[in-house]
């Protein structure tokens, strides 16, 4: 069940990022189009981007994670046994976890102070907050996706895990 709505949040945070670098190509060209054709660039331009920014990066993190796109280094780690690369993979999941875990804490933590505080943007006056609660919740799916990484790691690295079987 939690898998479930794990990769429903993913697939949809992902569609989003997509959304959003569609949104950030549209503001580059008019932006780019504006300043050479016109000599009036689109107003707030680098504000927009930025915004769009976060929900491009934070949006399609657990999304690679599910997919296993990340990318990786493991020339060393391949010639270990399957297991002994398991429970590398459990102590990389863990240290993850903690890490995204505590980006998406202290993003939420930031996001309250900023939200009394009535922090808004330069230009167009857009309260930051919701963007900061963007990386708290792209973070935090994260952490959730990489903990079935570590169950998978760890049932692997017990020898309990069995492949399912190929479709």
């Amino acid at each position: 069940m939690i898998a479930r709505i794990a990769l429903t949040a993913a697939t949809a945070a992902g569609a989003v990022a997509v959304a959003a670098l569609a949104a950030l190509a549209v503001v580059t060209v008019l932006d780019v189009a504006g300043r050479y054709l016109l000599n009036k660039p689109l107003f707030g331009s680098i504000e927009i981007s930025e915004f769009l920014m976060v929900f491009l990066g934070f949006g399609a993190l657990a999304l690679a994670e599910l997919r296993n796109s990340h990318i990786t280094v493991d020339f060393f780690v391949m010639a270990l046994p399957a297991r002994g690369q398991a429970w590398l993979e459990a102590a990389g999941a863990i240290l993850s976890i903690v890490f995204w875990g505590l980006v998406a804490w202290r993003a939420a933590v930031h996001a309250g102070r900023i939200s009394e505080a009535g922090e808004v943007s330069a230009n167009w006056a857009v309260p930051t907050y919701p963007f900061y609660l963007a990386v708290t919740f792209g973070s935090g799916l994260l952490a959730v996706v990489l903990v079935a990484r570590l169950v998978r790691a760890l049932r692997i690295g017990a020898g309990t895990w069995t492949p399912p079987p190929s479709a």
